[in-house]
C-alpha cells in the first residue's frame, strides 16, 4: 500500500507539473476514488457507463456498476455482496448485452441489440432497461 501510494502521489505530480491528463486502467475502485475525474466502466470488453467519478459512486447508472460497488466493503462492514454467475466466454459472446446473464434486471429486451451508451442525467449508461430501473446509490 506504501508503494502504490507513492506511485499515485508522483503520477498526480507529473499531472499537475505538466497539465496533461493520465489514462488508468485498474479493477482497484479505491485508486479511482482517489485518482479520477471521469471514468468508464467496461464488462465484456464494451464501456456500459460514463460519468465523472463523483456521479459515479454517488448514483451508478448501469446494473454492472452497481454490483461492482455493491461487492466492496464499506464503513467497517466486511461482508461482500458478489455479483452473481460467471463472466461470459468471449470466445463465445452472447447476444445483446453481455451482463444481462448475471443481471437482477434482464428482461427479453437485453437480449436484442448490443446496448449503445445514451445520457442518463450526466452520466452515459449502456443499460436498454434504465429508464425503467431504480438504480442509484449503492447500500
Amino acid at each position: 500500500m506504501t508503494v502504490q501510494a507513492q506511485i499515485l502521489d508522483v503520477l498526480g505530480r507529473i499531472r499537475r507539473e505538466m497539465h496533461t491528463a493520465i489514462v488508468m486502467i485498474t479493477h482497484d475502485l479505491g485508486v479511482i476514488a482517489r485518482v479520477a475525474d471521469r471514468v468508464q466502466v467496461m464488462y465484456a470488453g464494451r464501456v456500459v457507463e460514463r460519468a465523472e467519478v463523483h456521479r459515479l459512486f454517488a448514483n451508478p447508472t448501469h446494473p454492472y456498476t452497481v454490483g461492482l460497488l455493491s461487492s466492496i466493503p464499506h464503513d467497517g462492514d466486511q461482508r461482500l455482496v458478489p455479483i452473481p454467475g460467471s463472466p461470459p466466454n468471449m470466445l463465445h459472446p452472447p447476444s445483446g448485452c453481455a451482463f444481462r446473464t448475471r443481471c437482477v434486471h434482464a428482461a427479453e429486451e437485453c437480449m436484442g441489440d448490443l446496448p449503445e451508451l445514451k445520457p442518463v442525467g450526466e452520466s452515459m449508461s449502456a443499460c436498454v432497461r434504465i429508464n425503467d430501473l431504480q438504480i442509484g446509490a449503492v447500500r
